[in-house]
């Protein structure tokens, strides 16, 4: 089967490592489990807590280096940052250029920021608008995740972690209402047992993302998790890897 997974954090060193234990895995290892698990490809960007435009730019060259070394197995994700608005601009058309697709996870309270709507980030999604990036964003906040998807209709907009409940409502809502908004099941609400087919129910299954937020998560539970709730075959290759791959150019 198919699988990329939208969702994940790559890492070089142990300031980057997002596992709870980060004793149990290295760099190393975060490749050969993703393989042994049967995932074909991987995006997402390398995440550390930042105190400088300096800092990101780093970690997204560091996401370029390991998307060079996994040849054809990683979409690296970037990192812009509202604080820094003519830097995050600039970063943009320079990773652009080098044929950067994906914009996140951004983790707005991971990184000093709160907004996904305000002064700054109306001009920089100006420019992502004109690139052409998809987003992925930590869903939070969801008054300035409405306005953003209200005000920047061509950009898609990826939502993780479905949670519990009132956060997946909103998830649903939010399917439902904009046609540039998408939701990967990464984080947590996979474990409750048909999530995944009740949102096939309500939305379809057309922008629903596979993702697990490995090495936070354990990417072998999140597949076998999608595959027990007994969707059609047409679902689970959209959900696995057919919705992603169309939004970002992947050829598996």
């Amino acid at each position: 089967m198919k699988i990329i997974d939208f969702h994940t954090h790559p890492f070089k060193t142990d300031d980057q490592n997002t596992c709870f234990y980060k004793n149990t895995i290295t760099s190393d290892d975060f490749i050969n489990d993703i393989i042994s698990s049967g995932i074909c490809h991987i995006c997402g960007s390398v995440i550390e807590r930042v105190s400088s435009f300096e800092d990101i730019h780093r970690l997204n060259m560091t996401a370029l280096e390991l998307r060079d070394k996994w040849k054809g197995f990683y979409t690296s994700g970037i990192h812009i940052h509202p604080h820094y608005v003519k830097k995050s601009i600039e970063e943009l058309y320079y990773m652009h250029d080098r044929g950067v697709k994906l914009i996140g996870e951004l983790v707005p309270y991971y990184n000093g920021w709160e907004s996904y709507y305000d002064k700054n980030m109306h001009e920089i999604y100006n420019i992502i608008s004109e690139l052409g990036f998809v987003v992925s964003i930590h869903t939070q906040n969801d008054e300035s995740i409405v306005k953003a998807l209200e005000n920047f209709p061509d950009i898609i907009f990826v939502g993780a972690h479905p949670r519990d409940k009132e956060d997946y409502n909103n998830h649903i809502s939010r399917l439902k209402k904009y046609d540039n908004y998408y939701m990967d099941l990464s984080g947590t609400g996979l474990f409750r047992y048909g999530m995944v087919k009740n949102t096939i129910r309500e939305c379809g299954s057309s922008k629903i993302i596979f993702g697990t937020d490995y090495p936070i998560c354990n990417p072998k539970m999140y597949i076998e998790a999608v595959i027990f709730e007994k969707i059609k075959e047409k679902d689970i290759e959209n959900i696995m890897y057919k919705n992603a791959s169309d939004l970002l150019d992947i050829i598996l």
